[in-house]
């Protein structure tokens, strides 16, 4: 019987410091940190216009052929020939069409790139304002929250 009551007083104090010890530590209150996430500018240099120079071109059949270089020996410049057939000129002008529109492509690329960072500027912006709201939810929340053992505790 004797040992009975050793071993139910040491469990006792087992059990109550246990119970003590609880209830002098104070929980962790939780932090959150969300540091924004601050996107770079987009910089995109300005384009310079085109300005095409004045191209002169004249037909030179064999009914003109001596009067055009009679012309061009007239005028002091020398006389050269750059010569075209006529499904040349249709592939020197097919190719600058699709130059045309090559470079057509690019720019509405270079459009759907400005709105994209636009728009990701302004979810960017609204996400970090979210998160700051939640931080300040979480500080409001781990002030005013109060633990069980805290509200019994008669000696606070």
């Amino acid at each position: 019987m004797h040992v009975r009551s050793i071993v139910n007083v040491l469990g006792f104090t087992t059990v109550l410091f246990v119970v003590s010890a609880c209830s002098n530590t104070k929980p962790q209150p939780i932090q959150i940190s969300a540091k924004p996430v601050e996107k770079p500018e987009l910089v995109l240099p300005s384009v310079d216009r085109v300005q095409t120079r004045n191209v002169e071109w004249f037909v030179i059949t064999p009914e003109n052929f001596q009067e055009q270089i009679e012309k061009l020996t007239a005028s002091g410049k020398p006389i050269v020939f750059f010569a075209l057939t006529d499904e040349g000129y249709e592939a020197l002008a097919l190719n600058l069409s699709d130059l045309r529109a090559f470079i057509q492509q690019q720019q509405a690329i270079i459009v759907a790139y400005e709105g994209y960072y636009k728009d990701s500027n302004s979810a960017l912006e609204a996400a970090n304002a979210e998160i700051a709201a939640a931080a300040e939810q979480a500080t409001q929340a781990t002030q005013q929250q109060e633990t069980t053992l805290q509200r019994l505790n008669p000696f606070n």
